[in-house]
């Protein structure tokens, strides 16, 4: 299950946070909340400080989409490769 929180600091910048379990039930779902604001062309911040465990599909869609977005308190267990 995954928990997805939208704030809007103003017109132009949106902070996502997510909490929970980013697998592939949970990606359509945080996919669709990007994409909405991206349409938008709001700048992103995905804050995803309180997730508690990813998949492949998850890991999958976050690197997919961090040249759209900034992403903030990427997990230690969730770093991904280049950033070791």
């Amino acid at each position: 299950m995954i928990h997805v929180k939208e704030n809007f600091l103003d017109d132009d910048v949106i902070v996502i946070d997510v909490g929970g379990v980013l697998d592939q039930r949970s990606v359509p779902v945080l996919k669709s909340v990007c994409d909405r604001h991206l349409r938008g062309r709001r700048k992103i911040l995905l804050n995803l400080e309180a997730v508690v465990h990813i998949t492949r599909e998850g890991r999958g869609f976050i690197q997919a989409i961090r040249e759209k977005v900034s992403v903030a308190n990427l997990p230690e267990f969730m770093r991904l490769e280049h950033e070791r």
